[in-house]
C-alpha cells in the first residue's frame, strides 16, 4: 500500500516530466522483477546490487541510470535472538559463533540480505552447510526475517541495516527479544 501510493505519485512526475506515460506496477519478488525486466514487461526497474547484474546479464542493453548517495556505503547487520545467548561482537572472525545456530537471510536474492551476510560469513570461516540443519532458512523479506528471529522461529537472521533501523525506530522492534549482534563493513 505505501509503495503503491509512493511510487504512483513517482510515475505521475515522470509522467510530467517525461512527457510520456508512466505506470507503476508492482512486482512480487526480486526474480519477478527480473524476469519482467528481461521480458520488456517493465521498462524501469529499481534493482538492488545482485538483481541489478542479473537483469543487465540477462537483457542486452540494459543500463544503469542512477545510483542514491546512500548505496555508495551500505552495510547489513546480523541480529539475534536474545534467548540464543548470543551478544555482540566487534570482529568477523567472531561470525564462526554462528556455526551450529538457526540462521534466516531474508530473500535469497537481496544483496543487503543475503548476498553480502553470506560473503563476509564466508571470508570468516563459516559456510551455510555450517548452519543448524546444513542450510539457512528464507523469511522472503527484511520484516519477516526480524519477525522470525523476534519470536525465536530463528536464532539468528541478517538483513540491510536501514531497514532495521526503520523498524526500531518505528517501534516494530521489541530490544528485549532481539538485538544487532554485528554490521558489515560497508559495501557498493
Amino acid at each position: 500500500e505505501k509503495l503503491n501510493r509512493l511510487y504512483s505519485s513517482l510515475s505521475d512526475e515522470l509522467s510530467d516530466q517525461l512527457k510520456a506515460p508512466v505506470q507503476y506496477v508492482p512486482v512480487s519478488n526480486y526474480p519477478a522483477a527480473v524476469s519482467a525486466f528481461r521480458t520488456g514487461s517493465l521498462d524501469l526497474v529499481w534493482f538492488g546490487g545482485l538483481t541489478g547484474v542479473q537483469a543487465r546479464l540477462q537483457t542486452p542493453g540494459a543500463q544503469v541510470l542512477a545510483r542514491r548517495d546512500i548505496d555508495a556505503k551500505f552495510t547489513s547487520v546480523f541480529i539475534a535472538n536474545g534467548a540464543s545467548g548470543l551478544r555482540p561482537f566487534s570482529k568477523g572472525d567472531q561470525l564462526t559463533n554462528l556455526k551450529g545456530r538457526r540462521l534466516s537471510f531474508g530473500s535469497e536474492s537481496s544483496t543487503s540480505g543475503r548476498l553480502m551476510p553470506q560473503y563476509f560469513m564466508s571470508q570468516n570461516g563459516v559456510e551455510t552447510k555450517d548452519l543448524a540443519g546444513g542450510a539457512p532458512g528464507f523469511s522472503g523479506s527484511h520484516d519477516a526475517m526480524i519477525a522470525v528471529v523476534q519470536s525465536d522461529a530463528y536464532e539468528v537472521g541478517a538483513l540491510n541495516e536501514q531497514v532495521w533501523r526503520s523498524n526500531v525506530e518505528d517501534g516494530r522492534v521489541d530490544p528485549n527479544k532481539v538485538s544487532v549482534i554485528w554490521r558489515t563493513p560497508a559495501y557498493v
